[in-house]
This record gives structure tokens, sequence and C-alpha cells, in this order.
């Protein structure tokens, strides 16, 4: 018999034991695996970084505001982002639903999307481009920002080292 009346295997060692021991086996591989890993990010610091910033649908002031430059702000956390460099605008569009169930893609009187270029030192690694402050820019994301003149709810729509 391989587990005898008092709970041994083998005569010697205890289920209990063979459990705790077990526990602690798995408890040392989860924080080995967690903590263990590399280590390392190739983090370059002072890079100099480009992104636009995508701002939808807003009236002409709005876009004069933001061609008058200057820096830009996190309009949450209030740390630096960077300067604008470069606005541009195109007509703005909206997505309607039509009658027969279909979407069209229709533009909008008095309103403008604004392609707005933000330079800024900043850091790069592996794991995308970050602010000074440490915050991450990456495409896709929302961006909500003050400068001198304007508040507005962006998209990054593109960013690059120069």
């Amino acid at each position: 018999m391989i587990v005898n009346k008092d709970g041994k295997l083998f005569g010697k060692i205890s289920i209990v034991d063979i459990a705790v021991l077990l526990v602690i086996v798995l408890l040392v591989v989860g924080l080995v695996s967690k903590f263990g890993g590399k280590t390392s990010l190739n983090l370059s610091t002072n890079e100099k970084i480009q992104c636009t910033l995508l701002v939808k649908n807003v009236r002409m002031f709005s876009v004069e505001a933001l061609q008058k430059g200057g820096e830009l702000y996190d309009k949450t956390t209030k740390e630096y982002i960077g300067d604008i460099t470069e606005v541009n605008y195109v007509p703005g569009e909206a997505t309607v639903n039509m009658a027969d169930g279909s979407f069209a893609v229709v533009p909008v009187e008095g309103r403008y999307n604004v392609y707005v270029t933000v330079e800024f030192s900043g850091k790069i690694s592996d794991k995308g481009y970050y602010t000074a402050a440490n915050k991450q820019i990456g495409t896709g994301a929302t961006i909500i920002f003050n400068s001198k003149f304007a508040q507005c709810e962006s998209t990054v729509t593109d960013v690059k080292a120069l």
C-alpha cells in the first residue's frame, strides 16, 4: 500500500508535507517569472519626437487659436506636452446613417478637422514614445490639451522620432 493508515506516503512522507512543498515551489516559480524577467527597456532620453494630433469638427475661431501656436499642456495633469510647430485644417466631416441603412461621410458646414503637429523632447523605449513627464504618446490615443488660446480633445494620428 502506498499510503498507510497514518496518512504517510510510503510510511515516511506526509501528504500534507507534499502539498506544502508543492505550494512553495509554485510560489517561487511565480515570483521568478514575474520579477526575474528582462529588466532593461532600451530607453533613450532627450530624443526629439514629433506627433500629429487630430482635432475634429471645431469652428474657425478654434482653428485660428491653434494657429497662434505655443505650448501644449495635458488638461488633467497640467504637464507640458510640447510646442505646436504646424497647424493644417480641412473641412469637417460626419458619418451619417442613410435611409437605406448605409453610412455616408458628409461635410459639416462651418466645422473643420485640424491637424496639429507638436514637437517635444522625450523618451523612446521598446514600448513606445513618452513625453519628458512620462506620459505615453501612441497612435490612437486621446489627448485633451490646453494651449494658451484653446482647449481641445484630440486623437494622436502619428508619432515619430526626428
